[in-house]
């Protein structure tokens, strides 16, 4: 190698270095920050793309012309998160994948259709609008914390959304219940066996095969980076998806079960000792306590 490309390669590195060493100091993050954001930022998107697809793919199955509105412009919203999130790693210098990698986003995708195929709305509505939903509404929470500033705005932006979105849900299986319980605790635990184990399986900093594309070490990157760690994020993840079966209204004696099955698939609820069957009406024991 000659003196000429030995230079060249100095230049290069440096430029590396000074690149790096800028970002650290302007979000006051180290490597292994970027290296857990490229992590979540990419696997968010991939959860993005599938809400998309979710939603374009319900359109037909709603009632009418304002329903049908109404989906079309929550997956319009879901299209923005994504360019939002790129646009994110783009400017915070770490790589971010715009497609699904992860085979837990294909196969809650895959269960989607089926109940399309099925013509089962609830089925359906409950997937996208409340199981994946409240799971991102736990994960932008926690961006919106402990994160540099550019990350922080940008999930308190998406996180308005998701609220949203998951009120629609509430409302739409609200109503659905008052015309058919029957049928739509059915569709909850046809999707809560399929959906909520794919859904868990993804807290964690292991990956099939997002890590290599991204090249990056999830074993070694760390939830400390933000002030959390893997125990309490699923914490976080079933309380929240707890409160969103209470607020819609799903009985106690269909949704303890499910809860407690949680547990076949590493999940420790750490409230269901105290759950009973034996509430007074109108007393959610979800959460230990009476409202």
């Amino acid at each position: 190698m000659n003196t000429t490309s030995l230079q060249t390669e100095a230049s290069i590195a440096a430029m590396h270095l000074g690149r790096t060493a800028a970002q650290e100091e302007r979000h006051g993050r180290d490597q292994r920050y970027l290296d857990l954001m490229a992590y979540i930022v990419s696997n968010t998107i991939s959860g993005e793309i599938m809400a998309v697809e979710n939603y374009s793919e319900m359109v037909p199955l709603m009632g009418g012309t304002d329903a049908k509105i109404e989906t079309v412009k929550q997956a319009l919203e879901e299209s923005k998160h994504i360019r939002m999130l790129a646009s994110l790693g783009k400017r915070l210098g770490y790589p971010v994948k715009t497609d699904i990698v992860e085979p837990q986003w294909l196969n809650i995708r895959g269960h989607f259709s089926a109940a399309v195929r099925k013509k089962d709305l609830a089925a359906c509505l409950i997937i996208q609008d409340l199981m994946t939903e409240t799971m991102a509404i736990v994960l932008y929470k926690t961006l919106g914390r402990d994160t540099d500033p550019d990350t922080a705005q940008v999930a308190r932006l998406i996180l308005s959304d998701e609220l949203e979105h998951l009120d629609i849900g509430v409302r739409r299986i609200g109503a659905m219940l008052q015309d058919d319980r029957d049928d739509v605790h059915r569709a909850l635990v046809w999707a809560h066996h399929r959906v909520m184990p794919e859904l868990f399986s993804m807290i964690s900093t292991s990956c099939h095969s997002l890590c290599s594309e991204l090249s990056v070490d999830c074993g070694g990157i760390g939830l400390d980076s933000i002030s959390t760690d893997i125990d309490q994020l699923r914490v976080d993840a079933l309380d929240a998806y707890m409160a969103t079966l209470d607020a819609v209204g799903f009985d106690i004696k269909v949704t303890m079960p499910l809860i407690a099955s949680m547990s076949s698939y590493g999940m420790q609820p750490r409230v269901v000792v105290g759950l009973r069957t034996d509430a007074a009406p109108g007393c959610s024991t979800h959460a230990g306590r009476c409202c």
